[in-house]
């Protein structure tokens, strides 16, 4: 049986494009294989999504985001060593700073090995979760639903 970890995890992610890519962690566990993931994470009580955004993009990508409007929220079931935990995801339009290199920043996922520009449709690693093809088509529902992974 399945077992959900307490509590539910708010998480909040930043959808950076450019040129239409967009800008992506590669992460890759020992003995895994590479995967990408949107910049974000888990927010910390007190603390707004938008500072939640902005310390995050700071920690993970070097970058001072601009946090724009929401455009998704989504659930996320994430398998963990004793159980599955449960993640609201925050997906908010941002920007970077003009001239930003992708970069690792001070500091990252213990998994990430670097920042990339992607193109979301057809990225050189799987998307974890894979909603980076719902994001892009502006008939997407707000809500996405229920994401494993």
């Amino acid at each position: 049986m399945n077992r959900f970890l307490a509590p539910i995890r708010p998480t909040v992610r930043a959808v950076i494009l450019s040129d239409g890519r967009l800008l992506v962690q590669l992460k890759q566990k020992p003995a895994g294989t590479p995967y990408l993931t949107l910049p974000g994470g888990k927010q910390e009580p007190g603390e707004t999504m938008e500072a939640s955004l902005r310390r995050e993009c700071a920690e993970e990508i070097g970058a001072n985001v601009q946090v724009g409007p929401l455009l998704h929220v989504a659930e996320v079931h994430k398998p963990k060593a004793d159980g599955i935990r449960h993640q609201t995801e925050m997906l908010f339009s941002c920007s970077v700073p003009p001239g930003y290199v992708p970069c690792v920043g001070p500091l990252p996922d213990p998994s990430q090995i670097d920042t990339i520009w992607a193109d979301p449709l057809t990225p050189q690693a799987p998307f974890r979760p894979d909603f980076a093809r719902h994001i892009l088509r502006p008939e997407s529902p707000t809500y996405l639903g229920v994401f494993h992974g």
